[in-house]
Formats: C-alpha cells, structure tokens, sequence
C-alpha cells in the first residue's frame, strides 16, 4: 500500500495539471475571440464591404453557367486492365490548351467550346471484398492499403469520375472519352488478344467435347457384351465399372458458355454498362461556396483591421535608427 501511494498522487497531479492546461486553453481561445469581435467592431464599414464583396464574389462563382457537376461510369474492362486504363487517363488529366498537341479538344475530337466544360478527370480503384468477382466498393478516397492481399483491386474494373462546367454537353464528352480508350493502340492490342484467347477456349472445348464423344463410343459400345449397365453414373461391364464423361462433357460445356458470352459482350475494350450518371448535386453548391466565402471574408477582414490599427506602429518601428 505504501508503494502505491506516491503513483496515486503523481496520477491526480497530471490530471490538476492537465485540467488547468485545458481551462487556459480555452480561456486564450475565448479572449481571442473576443479580441477579433471588437477588431472587427472597431472595422464595422470595412467589415461589412469585405463580408459583401466576399459574398457576392461567391454567389458568381455558383452561377448556373459556372457549375461543376460529377459525371460516374463504372467501367468493365474486356482485355485492358485498371491500371493501363488509369495511365491512359493521366493523359487527358494532364491536358493544356496552350499548345494543339495536348489540348484536349484535340485529344477527343471535340470543338473547343465543348472540351473547356471538362474540369478534371478522375479514376478509382474498385474493391472486391467478397472474392466473388463483383463490385463491393470505390476507393474514392485511394486509401487501399497495400498491405491488404486478400482484398485485392479488381482488375477488369475502374470507376471514372468526369468533373465537367453545366451538364449541357456531359452525355457528348462522356461518349468521347469512352472513344478515345477504345481507339488507344495499346488498349486496342491487349482487347485483340483477349479476344484470342476466348475464341482459342471456345476451339479447344469443342475439339475436347469431339474427343471425349469418340472415346466414349470407344469405351462404352465397342465391344458389346451382355452384361453390361448402367448405375449411379458408371457403366458396369461384368465386374469392371467404367466412370461416364457426363460431368467432363457438362464442365466443357460451361466453359465454353462462359467464352461465348464473354465474347458477345466483349463489343469494345472499355464498355460501360450503365452508361455515365450525372450527379445532380453540384460540386460548387451555392451553401458550400457561401461557407467559404463567409469564412475568407473573416480572415480578410481580420487582417486589414489589424493592419489599420498597428500601422502606424510598424511604420514608425521600421523609421527607427
């Protein structure tokens, strides 16, 4: 008990100290607050003219012609992966007007009142957490932790964001970018050879159903005997029992669905199922941007007051030999 005793005290003693730390604290936060409300009392006209000026400065930021609304796709990828996609984007993300081979019109073959609307282009890695190969969430915040590696970054999925001026042209810039993946070179070559492959699935099936076909005519009906049945999925031939092909013959043909339908689908390397979605709430709404104005106009406001009233003390510190 002895031992224990100076613990004791030494643990209230940080806590008295740490409530008188907190009580200062908040106490100089109180003064300074008010120190501002009488600066900017002191600077009422000042302050008024900034708090308007910031205002109205704000509310033209938000007109409706100013407006920046995100447009979404989810992309399914039929041969290119996420990252290649992602590289190709950094070229429109790190367009230039300056000069016609990077300007973005350029880039899009779209007219130049149409590719100024595009303020920024965005991709996001797109989560499976369930490993059933769906879509279980965007990484908006690109925060996956690399460490993790059994929730992997899907590979034939990216979600692209377009930050565009109005919604007039979104539809026509959407369509554009879409265009400019699936024409890209090298997007072009990984989708051909996708396609490849999934026709050589589809050939090497249909050889291997042949196949099995014929060693089942073989097997089971060359040499016919009296004896012979079928139980439980196996041909009985006297003692002998001989495995059927049925379930072989179902998993070709299950493969070789899954091919066809990959390739019916597959029209186009970047395909976007559910077409671009525009976010009816705008990126600058007129209360965010209020916010901000109010909250700028303070700090302004704040600053030349405390200009004025000390100015005549720096001038005549800085006269000083």
């Amino acid at each position: 008990m002895e031992n224990s005793k100076p613990n004791e005290v030494n643990l209230l003693d940080i806590l008295v100290v740490s409530g008188k730390w907190i009580k200062n604290l908040f106490k100089g936060l109180l003064r300074f607050a008010g120190y501002i409300l009488k600066l900017l009392y002191r600077n009422k006209i000042l302050t008024a003219i900034i708090f308007l000026l910031a205002i109205v400065i704000g509310q033209y930021m938000v007109r409706p012609s100013a407006r920046k609304f995100n447009v979404d796709a989810m992309c399914v990828l039929y041969g290119p992966e996420a990252t290649t996609i992602s590289e190709v984007g950094k070229q429109l993300s790190l367009s230039s007007p300056r000069y016609e081979a990077t300007s973005l019109a350029n880039k899009l073959s779209l007219p130049d009142s149409i590719a100024s609307k595009v303020a920024g282009v965005e991709f996001f890695q797109v989560i499976d957490y369930q490993l059933d190969h769906t879509p279980d969430e965007i990484d908006f915040s690109n925060s996956h932790s690399l460490e993790d590696t059994l929730n992997l970054p899907m590979r034939d999925y990216i979600y692209m964001r377009i930050k565009v001026k109005g919604t007039r042209h979104a539809q026509a810039i959407g369509e554009a970018m879409l265009k400019y993946f699936n024409t890209n070179p090298t997007i072009q070559n990984q989708y051909n050879i996708f396609k490849a492959q999934l026709n050589e699935k589809v050939n090497l099936c249909d050889a291997e159903m042949l196949r099995l076909d014929s060693l089942a005519k073989i097997t089971y009906f060359r040499d016919k005997k009296p004896e012979i049945k079928f139980e439980s999925n196996k041909l009985l031939i006297g003692n002998n029992e001989v495995q059927l092909f049925y379930n072989d013959l179902l998993n070709l043909q299950a493969n070789k669905a899954q091919a066809m339908a990959q390739l019916e689908v597959a029209k186009q390397p970047v395909v976007i199922p559910s077409g671009f979605v525009i976010n009816p709430n705008s990126v600058n709404g007129r209360v965010k941007l209020g916010v901000y104005s109010l909250f700028i106009g303070l700090i302004i406001s704040t600053i030349l007051g405390y200009y004025i009233e000390n100015r005549k003390k720096w001038l005549k510190y800085l006269q000083e030999k």
